[in-house]
């Protein structure tokens, strides 16, 4: 089983690496491949709106969405995206894969294909932020929901920590490695 990960953090070894990492070790425990793509190491044009996807099934940008990022998306069998919150959503490296992937949702809902025929894949979400917002984490688990039925991906869950800004700091929280543990194991 092929599991990828999707680090959205500009921020080297910071809290979002930091879950990621966890997930990715338990991930190798239990005997599975796993590859993790950094979206701020990637060169990614932004989605135009051209429309070009909608009716050839493929993306008129050639970059490392094209070359890399699709065809690993395409094989995964679950798909982890792990994120820091800017501004109540996911930062503009990571958005810009999120947004690409509208050539997955173009040959599903627009020209009917199915290439994903009898495969069951799975997605989650891991987000930090530093503030306490009831609502901080909302446009993250929405925009990965959507993200992930576009790629023809069932989202799971989220495990998501809040309060959380110094670089580092999600090693303190308490309960992290247990439910990254606990999250693995029920796969």
């Amino acid at each position: 089983m092929l599991v990828l990960g999707i680090n959205g953090s500009p921020r080297h070894k910071g809290n979002s690496h930091y879950l990621m990492d966890r997930f990715m070790k338990e991930m190798e425990s239990k005997g599975h491949d796993t590859q993790v793509l950094n979206a701020v190491k990637m060169k990614i044009n932004p989605c135009i709106g051209c429309g070009h996807c909608e009716t050839k099934g493929v993306c008129i940008f050639e970059d490392d969405f094209t070359h890399i990022f699709l065809p690993e998306v395409i094989k995964a069998d679950i798909i982890v995206i792990s994120s820091p919150v800017y501004f109540y959503g996911f930062p503009a490296a990571i958005k810009a894969l999120i947004d690409r992937i509208q050539v997955l949702w173009s040959r599903k809902y627009r020209l009917k294909t199915d290439e994903f025929k009898g495969r069951k894949r799975k997605g989650f979400l891991l987000a930090v932020g530093a503030t306490r917002g009831e609502d901080l984490f909302d446009g993250l688990k929405l925009t990965a929901r959507y993200f992930f039925d576009a790629a023809n991906i069932e989202y799971e869950t989220a495990l998501c920590y809040r309060g959380i800004d110094e670089k580092g700091g999600i090693k303190n929280h308490l309960a992290v490695n247990e439910e990254i543990n606990n999250l693995v194991a029920g796969l």
